[in-house]
């Protein structure tokens, strides 16, 4: 038997083991930013309830309080971040110029689950944090009873 595994070709070498190693390094490259893509793409959302009122935060590095726009419409609340971004490089010394220009948006739906007033609200944005506040609604819940 030993004779037999001797004289099989080993696929386990060390270049198949680099192969290996290679193709696993790309694809984790290629995930990391694919990853990356889309944590950009999505705004992190936490929704607190208290007594009085439920308040929405959203987290928005690195952006601008003119690129926020907050809509509300029942009980679906909407934010949306808008970038607009442009470069240009001029060198005279070489003839050379270039423009380039870029714009994202991003938004994110969220589903207030409880009964809030349609009047009153407010937002601040401070530290990278989107703050919304909605006083809760004076009417309360009602339990229905099923007949039979």
């Amino acid at each position: 038997m030993n004779e037999k595994h001797d004289q099989l070709p080993d696929l386990f070498d060390q270049r198949f083991k680099d192969m290996v190693r290679a193709v696993d390094s790309f694809f984790d490259e290629s995930i990391k930013h694919v990853s990356q893509f889309f944590q950009q793409a999505t705004i992190p959302v936490e929704v607190f309830e208290t007594d009085q009122d439920v308040t929405v935060e959203a987290y928005l590095p690195n952006i601008r309080k003119d690129q926020i726009r907050i809509d509300r419409a029942g009980n679906q609340l909407r934010i949306r971040v808008e970038d607009s971004y442009m470069k240009e490089v001029k060198d005279e010394d070489v003839s050379y110029y270039n423009r380039s220009e870029s714009f994202s948006q991003r938004e994110r739906i969220i589903s207030i689950p409880f009964g809030v007033a349609d009047t009153a609200s407010s937002a601040s944005f401070k530290g990278d944090i989107l703050r919304i506040v909605f006083p809760k609604s004076d009417s309360t819940i009602k339990v229905i009873d099923v007949d039979q």
